[in-house]
């Protein structure tokens, strides 16, 4: 069944509306409206409000109506996420930021003194209606989300159920299109990758993608902020702290900018995800395929046993390896700790307990 989407360009000055049944039908129809002189195939497709790509049909059928993409040839790269929210945030009108002296020193400044300065805007700002949680109560909040979304509460939880699920289709992306899953003999390395995607899968669903880490109104040991909806930045990845004491700070609860924002701060792997993580998901699994598994529990050699999936689901989706950092925050380079390969032998394999990290 048909879906209706909105896809911008790189620019963000056209929006058009697709309908469409899958990616393929959603990029070229894209493509046309859109006036791009491409094949489709030169097209890449993101969700707007995160940066996620999008490369299947299963991702796609996960994302609601009316989702925003931005369509991207191929040598084009996205517009900086901050560069673009500081323009919506401009051109709001809002008293705190309306002065063309304010926004000359803003974009003037490096990127740490940009946020600093925007820090001492949207200080200024209301806080009066912080605490209202209703569509009906605060409807400037709510602009241009989707009308389902009727409290804060119910729009934080959905943004950190569309991380969660980016994760999970970057693993499975990855590890679908390794040389294992495309060409093991009879398919049976395709079997053991899916059959861990599924568990991964099921994992994820059983905790409910995590929602509560954005939700004020979550147990205290379940959230990531305070019960006013304050977040504070939990620094580079390998410190315990962030460097800029009282300054990478934000509430996305006050104010439409700051939820916009909001959206630059990263749930940083410390153990990374594409360069630790799936790698050794895959060694992990190869293991199986080739029968010669190292039990991490006993030591021992086998012949038959199985990943321990829980492992790998602390670590690409709880803050047993996330933190919630500010962009500034946010190290990009490689990092020097690295996830391993789980694998038991079938008399451990469930003997052993892993406490979930909410």
């Amino acid at each position: 069944m048909k879906k209706g989407f909105k896809v911008t360009d790189v620019k963000r000055e056209k929006k058009i509306g697709v309908a469409a049944e899958n990616l393929n039908e959603l990029i070229q129809k894209s493509c046309k409206k859109l006036g791009f002189n491409v094949g489709f195939a030169e097209c890449k497709l993101f969700v707007a409000e995160d940066g996620t790509r999008v490369d299947d049909d299963d991702y796609l059928d996960t994302l609601p109506s009316q989702t925003l993409f931005i369509l991207l040839k191929n040598k084009e790269t996205m517009v900086t996420d901050f560069d673009y929210y500081y323009n919506v945030i401009r051109s709001s009108g809002k008293d705190y930021i309306e002065t063309g002296v304010a926004a000359k020193e803003f974009l003037s400044t490096n990127i740490k003194e940009k946020f600093r300065v925007f820090q001492k805007y949207v200080a200024a700002a209301n806080d009066a209606r912080t605490m209202l949680s209703e569509r009906s109560q605060d409807p400037g909040w709510f602009e241009g989300l989707d009308p389902s979304e009727k409290t804060k509460e119910q729009t934080m939880s959905k943004r950190v159920k569309e991380r969660m699920k980016g994760y999970y289709y970057k693993t499975k992306t990855a590890l679908q299109s390794s040389e294992l899953y495309i060409n093991s003999k009879r398919g049976r390395g395709k079997k053991l990758i899916d059959q861990f995607l599924d568990d991964l899968r099921k994992l994820l669903e059983s905790n409910k993608y995590n929602e509560t880490y954005f939700n004020r109104k979550a147990e205290k040991d379940a959230r990531l902020c305070n019960e006013n909806g304050l977040f504070q930045c939990g620094g580079l990845w390998n410190n315990n702290t962030c460097a800029y004491e009282g300054e990478h700070i934000i509430n996305p609860y006050r104010s439409r900018e700051e939820r916009i924002i909001f959206q630059t701060w990263n749930l940083d792997h410390k153990i990374e995800l594409s360069r630790s993580i799936i790698p050794k998901i895959l060694e992990a699994i190869q293991w199986l395929y080739n029968e010669n598994i190292k039990c991490i529990s006993c030591d021992s050699n086998f012949k038959n046993g199985s990943i321990e999936t829980d492992r790998y689901y602390l670590q690409i989706f709880t803050r047993y390896n996330l933190k919630l950092v500010h962009i500034v925050c946010h190290f990009k380079g490689k990092h020097s700790i690295q996830s391993d390969i789980y694998t038991m032998c079938k008399n451990c394999y469930g003997n052993t307990s892993i406490e979930y990290i909410k």
